[in-house]
């Protein structure tokens, strides 16, 4: 459509319900990999921390009881040891815990020693775990933190699409503009509607999605080369253009200019039915 610049009246408008969708699903799903990621650092954090200060100062020990003892690998080169082990230094007994993960393509067995910090023997880890010290800080750092980053990157997301639903139902100048439609999924009586814009992030632009009630429904158009389109308005300070529907009641529009904007839009919708 070659006229979109008029066809709504030049006066602010605002939307007279949230027309933004997923916000609530991308902060829900956000608490899997943020737990993920704290389970984790929950995990192997102290480890790296105990193993940081025992590499400070190391001290071999020559007599102790190891238990239970064992590396596997899985997916081909993550490996897990874990072993409890028992010694006394200067007279005092100790027991300890020790788990181990790093990143390993050797496919034999692996021995290892027990090594303490010399000015706290009660910090123990195996010889296996300083020698992968810092791959085993890479592997934390990008299980931990690869998934701490998709997790905040949800929150924000859903945090963006809820700033942007209440800024759409605050009065304010628009501009039309057409968006590409990639999906329309039908679900306990609303439509879903996945969709793209232009954002300047890349040429496929940003992806949004659009939800309508069941007596609501997209105002679709046909693109020139016959590609699925759809009309949205974005804000004039720009941000995710929410989509319009096909009788314009989303929006705070008089009903004669509703009707001009839908005579107008006639040509269009028809062609793109």
């Amino acid at each position: 459509m070659s006229n979109l610049d008029q066809l709504l009246p030049q006066r602010n408008l605002r939307f007279h319900r949230a027309p933004l969708a997923q916000a609530l699903v991308h902060l829900l799903l956000a608490i899997l990999p943020l737990v993920a990621a704290a389970a984790i650092a929950w995990w192997q954090l102290p480890g790296l921390a105990r193993d940081y200060a025992i590499r400070n100062n190391p001290f071999e020990l020559p007599d102790y009881d190891l238990r239970d003892g064992k590396c596997t690998t899985r997916k081909a080169i993550f490996t897990n040891c874990e072993a409890d082990v028992a010694y006394v230094v200067d007279g005092q007994r100790h027991e300890a815990h020790i788990e181990l993960m790093f990143v390993s393509f050797s496919s034999g067995d692996y021995s290892a020693s027990l090594v303490v910090d010399s000015d706290e023997p009660s910090k123990a880890t195996l010889s296996i775990g300083l020698d992968h010290y810092w791959n085993r800080v890479v592997v934390f750092v990008l299980f931990a933190g690869g998934l701490a980053w998709l997790g905040l990157a949800l929150v924000r997301s859903s945090l963006r699409i809820a700033a942007a639903n209440r800024r759409a139902k605050v009065s304010q100048r628009w501009q039309p503009q057409l968006v590409a439609v990639e999906a329309v999924k039908k679900s306990f009586g609303r439509t879903l509607v996945t969709y793209r814009y232009p954002s300047g992030r890349g040429k496929r632009g940003a992806q949004a999605h659009g939800r309508f009630r069941g007596d609501e429904s997209p105002l679709f158009l046909r693109g020139e080369d016959d590609a699925p389109l759809a009309l949205a308005l974005r804000p004039a300070e720009g941000g995710i253009p929410p989509l319009l529907d096909e009788g314009l009641q989303r929006i705070d529009l008089t009903p004669a200019e509703r009707a001009a904007a839908l005579a107008a839009l006639a040509p269009e919708s028809d062609a793109g039915a």
